[in-house]
């Protein structure tokens, strides 16, 4: 079976890297990856740099529309120029097209509906969802001319006979059948996204600390995110929890992400800039606990890679982490930071080498490639 499998990058940002990791799992001499973006050679370009400077344009021109005329709460995305890639893909003529996380003026809505084979899309956020945003707590359809614009366009997607769908987990699959509840049937469940077990894994926290300049004897809380300016990420919350256990010598945080310049000054905080895979395992490694404060997501790879890493997850019950982490962490309801912090307080070492073992268990059983590789063969073979 040829299968061509497209995102925007195979490398940079959570949704890209899940779909690269999907593809790597699966490979095979008849797959192909196609990126706009890219960085592993056995991957392909598919636009050279001068088309590449044209789609930024397009992406420049696209947020200036979003900026003007779309005042919505999220990240938001049209994919309304054409770009011509839909060319290239049914020139390769596979038999199944698995597209991924493909905004940033990638391809058009028409452009999908024009490939002339089987298509899986591989939900990674709510922006099928929703007209322009990658994320809502509604569908509430918006009435200005570009959001019923994109929605018509969505559903022409929908409806189409050879267009399918994958959610990740149970919570996305919902959704799916909450906005679209004539095609239930177009939506498989795979659970959840494969991690490289033997990157991210428990190690020597010892040495691991020494090397980071780390303390030794407290309890590390690691956070991280891409993008601490996006609200929907909840920093302002890791910012509070910091602050109020400032005065706590018994734990010390550590982010990944964009330096704050007005955090220098606190005592009890790390700030670590964009790492390579190899050393954010390290960070990983070294945590006890892994803090996500994200307020809505579908299923953040940090978790799953934190899961790996043998950390205790503590989150907000934001979509497919409060699912994933149920009876193996801890997971409190929206802006419930008290809850949160009595945590931190209250695990002892012994509670947190125990959850330890049961976090690393549930991603030797349910994280590994073949687990993953297995339920896209099937859907794969079911749409064929």
């Amino acid at each position: 079976m040829k299968i061509l499998f497209i995102s925007f990058s195979d490398f940079k940002g959570g949704a890209n890297i899940a779909a690269y990791s999907i593809y790597k799992s699966l490979k095979n001499k008849n797959y192909f990856f196609f990126t706009v973006y890219s960085k592993y050679k056995t991957t392909i370009e598919v636009f050279g740099n001068l088309k590449k400077i044209f789609i930024i344009f397009l992406r420049i021109i696209e947020k200036a529309i979003i900026k003007i005329f779309l005042k919505k709460n999220y990240h938001q995305s049209l994919n309304i120029f054409k770009t011509n890639i839909v060319d290239k893909i049914n020139n390769l003529n596979p038999e199944i097209v698995n597209i991924h996380w493909i905004n940033r003026s990638m391809i058009s809505l028409d452009e999908i509906n024009k490939i002339n084979t089987k298509v899986v899309i591989s939900l990674h956020d709510m922006w099928f969802l929703n007209s322009t945003e990658h994320y809502s707590h509604n569908f509430r359809e918006s009435n200005d001319f570009i959001s019923k614009h994109c929605m018509k366009k969505k559903y022409e997607i929908i409806k189409n006979e050879n267009i399918f769908f994958v959610a990740h987990n149970k919570w996305m699959m919902d959704n799916f059948k909450k906005k679209y509840p004539k095609y239930k049937s177009k939506i498989f469940l795979c659970k959840y996204y494969p991690i490289d077990i033997e990157l991210f894994k428990p190690r020597n926290k010892i040495y691991l600390r020494k090397k980071y300049g780390l303390p030794i004897n407290k309890k590390i809380v690691f956070f991280s995110a891409q993008d601490f300016s996006d609200t929907r990420k909840g920093y302002n919350y890791f910012l509070e929890i910091v602050e109020k256990l400032k005065y706590n010598n018994e734990i010390f945080f550590l982010s990944l992400g964009k330096i704050n310049k007005l955090l220098k000054n606190f005592n009890n905080l790390k700030q670590m800039n964009f790492l390579p895979h190899n050393m954010i395992s390290d960070l990983y490694s070294l945590s006890d606990i892994f803090l996500c404060t994200s307020t809505i997501d579908n299923l953040p790879l940090t978790v799953l890679e934190a899961l790996s890493s043998g950390n205790v997850v503590i989150s907000f019950k934001n979509g497919g982490t409060s699912e994933v982490i149920k009876n193996i962490g801890y997971s409190y309801k929206l802006g419930d930071t008290s809850s949160i912090i009595k945590t931190l307080k209250e695990i002892n070492k012994k509670k947190i080498e125990k959850k330890s073992k049961i976090s690393r268990f549930y991603a030797l059983k349910n994280l590994n490639s073949k687990k993953i590789k297995e339920q896209y063969i099937h859907i794969f073979k079911t749409v064929n």
